[in-house]
């Protein structure tokens, strides 16, 4: 039996995506924008506005939320445009962070923070991101420190994250990140949990904001949690 051909073709729909996310680049994220945008360390209102305005935002998440459940090839085909016309990266990690980790947090999260966080993110009202790295641990996820204890009918948090992509974004967004803990630290990776994190839950403080080298307009930080209650529609 012979190897089937892989077919690398995009369909007519993508080219037609790619052709238009290609124009609305070339009209909103001119070289003056990015040096703006760079300069003045954040991406304006209009560009988030816009990416909402052609549906790029979250695209990965179902219709239900207001996404449009994207495959992957066509998600990349957006990732691929915005980075060729920002070459500082701003909007495309603002683009691919949310794609990324909006998916999982719109598949696997309860329907109350999907209704809440997510569709506002695909509106451009919010912000759905990732913390995982930790002063002590990044790629080395068992390092980590930061721990969940039950306590009655609520989770509470304590740890640090560093190195979070967004935390300025998701502040002025009231925003929040899939964020990974420990409740079982005697099980090893095994005995970590996700929760969805509200960035401006009580007990959580936005630390320090890291002077990047490029894509200085999507801010990245990190966050410090002190007794965060969160009940269980936020695991």
């Amino acid at each position: 039996m012979g190897r089937m051909p892989l077919d690398f073709t995009f369909t007519e729909e993508q080219e037609m995506f790619r052709q238009a996310v290609r124009e609305w680049c070339s009209k909103n994220l001119t070289l003056e924008k990015v040096r703006e945008m760079d300069t003045k360390a954040e991406i304006p209102r209009e560009i988030i506005k816009g990416l909402a305005d052609l549906n790029l935002l979250v695209m990965t998440a179902r219709e239900d939320v207001g996404g449009m459940n994207a495959d992957w090839v066509t998600t990349v085909i957006a990732a691929e445009e915005l980075g060729y016309a920002d070459i500082s990266l701003a909007v495309p990690v603002f683009f691919l962070v949310q794609a990324g980790w909006g998916f999982v947090v719109d598949r696997y999260a309860s329907e109350e923070v999907r209704q809440e966080y997510v569709a506002r993110a695909i509106r451009g009202e919010g912000f759905v991101g990732i913390a995982s790295t930790e002063p002590g641990g990044g790629s080395d996820v068992a390092a980590f420190k930061s721990r969940a204890v039950r306590k009655g009918d609520k989770w509470v948090l304590n740890g640090e994250k560093t190195y979070i992509s967004g935390t300025e974004e998701a502040k002025k967004l009231n925003g929040g990140y899939f964020t990974v803990v420990y409740t079982d630290r005697e099980k090893g990776h095994r005995g970590m949990t996700a929760f969805f994190l509200p960035i401006n839950a009580p007990g959580v403080e936005v630390v320090k904001r890291f002077e990047d080298m490029g894509r200085m307009g999507i801010s990245t930080g990190g966050f410090v949690m002190k007794d965060v209650e969160l009940t269980d529609e936020y695991v």
